[in-house]
């Protein structure tokens, strides 16, 4: 478009050449802009073979954007929604770094997953996005109930939203919500299957054994004072479940910056 208004001016000698060339630069930006546009972000997609079976893997400028299990979610559904928004090219690389970092992971080192940026672009609302950033924040050997990341967010009646926002969690592993359990204290479901989310938690060092027990070690951080006590604390008892962050051990509640309740000394 560009080259043709350039003929059309070039071909009209009773315009000064001056006038021709602020034309040109004038048009030039809002051209770019228009051609800006209709361009749509680029993704990298990879199908994995990781520790925990095959997964596609989905990457855009901004992070990963989508990670499925594919015996559980067939590729060509993911792809379809991914068509509407990006152009789609594929990456051998992107899966040799998602292995790289399951498989450290599932060796007990999840520096990382923790570390590589995630795009939520493909959550519906802002409530989802701030739950799942929230969540990215409990730490590996830890879990939380979904009353306790609906308080965490101001929300502590909004546990049916969680429970929703966390089932089309579009990155698991990479937004831990293997590490979301229910009040009770039992596993509750999990995209990937059960057995997968035991996996997981096993990894990490939260030893839950094939009765979905809370590991014997397990203390209780109460997110709103930093300190941790022992299941069988008084303090426990009187506060809420929902206040509560899970660790498999007390070392893993100290590194995480919470201080030992000097009733029940859990250390």
């Amino acid at each position: 478009m560009e080259r043709k208004l350039e003929t059309y001016l070039q071909d009209r000698p009773d315009i000064p050449d001056e006038v021709i060339e602020r034309l040109l630069r004038e048009a030039r930006p809002m051209l770019t802009s228009a051609l800006d546009r209709l361009r749509r972000p680029l993704i990298q997609v990879a199908i994995c073979d990781s520790p925990l079976g095959q997964l596609f893997a989905a990457k855009s400028a901004q992070g990963l954007v989508a990670l499925r299990f594919m015996e559980s979610d067939p590729v060509e559904n993911t792809m379809q929604t991914l068509r509407q928004r990006f152009d789609v090219i594929e990456d051998e690389q992107l899966a040799d770094e998602i292995t790289g970092d399951i498989e450290s992971l599932m060796r007990g080192d999840p520096a990382a997953v923790e570390a590589r940026a995630v795009d939520l672009s493909l959550v519906e609302s802002a409530f989802q996005r701030r739950a799942l950033m929230r969540l990215r924040r409990v730490p590996a050997g830890s879990v939380i109930s979904y009353q306790a990341l609906a308080a965490a967010l101001g929300k502590p009646t909004a546990q049916r939203a969680i429970g929703n926002t966390v089932a089309s969690n579009p990155v698991p592993i990479y937004v831990p919500c293997h590490r979301v359990i229910r009040s009770d204290g039992s596993l509750g479901n999990y995209g990937g299957g059960p057995e997968r989310k035991l996996q997981l938690l096993r990894a990490e060092g939260f030893l839950v054994d094939r009765t979905r027990r809370l590991p014997r070690d397990a203390v209780y951080g109460h997110l709103g004072s930093r300190i941790f006590c022992r299941p069988t604390c008084n303090a426990v008892r009187r506060a809420e479940r929902r206040t509560w962050l899970i660790f498999a051990d007390a070392q893993r509640a100290a590194r995480f910056g919470m201080r030992a309740c000097r009733l029940c000394h859990p250390a």
